[in-house]
């Protein structure tokens, strides 16, 4: 039998409560930014993006697609694994909340490719800035409406 005197054991509470205090802390003080910067980080590598342009294009986001955001529970969820490099957990959630993700991450790359200037910049070293909408400037693109007869 093992024998663990009282400081021990109290050293291992308060052990248990630190850490429990110390992720809540962090998984609450997780935002919209941060698990939009995880995800397009996932696919793009580090961002050289100020936080002021990263702000800006996720209001423009959630303000074109409030729908597209997971619940608050699943975002905190998904950005702490993704910040901790544990992005291959996402494999154990439901199918829905799986399907929910990736149609997240499609919707946030298309998005960033509109509005922000990423696909422009003249060099990869160069910032990355939130522009916003731009309207097609291709003197040769057809807009106008195809009706089917």
């Amino acid at each position: 039998m093992i024998n663990v005197s009282r400081r021990a054991a109290l050293a291992i509470m308060a052990g248990g409560v630190a850490s429990t205090g110390i992720a809540y802390t962090a998984v609450s003080s997780l935002s919209d930014e941060d698990l939009v910067r995880v995800t397009l980080e996932k696919y793009f590598g580090r961002l050289n993006m100020r936080i002021e342009h990263l702000q800006q294009f996720v209001l423009e986001f959630q303000k074109r697609n409030p729908w597209m955001f997971p619940n608050e529970k699943l975002s905190d969820a998904v950005t702490l694994l993704e910040t901790l490099k544990l992005g291959a957990a996402r494999r154990f959630l439901p199918e829905q909340k799986k399907e929910d993700l990736r149609q997240f991450d499609r919707w946030v790359i298309a998005e960033f490719h509109m509005l922000t200037d990423y696909a422009r910049r003249s060099s990869p070293t160069d910032p990355i800035r939130f522009t916003g909408w731009q309207p097609c400037t291709n003197p040769f693109a057809n807009i106008e409406m195809q009706q089917d007869a």
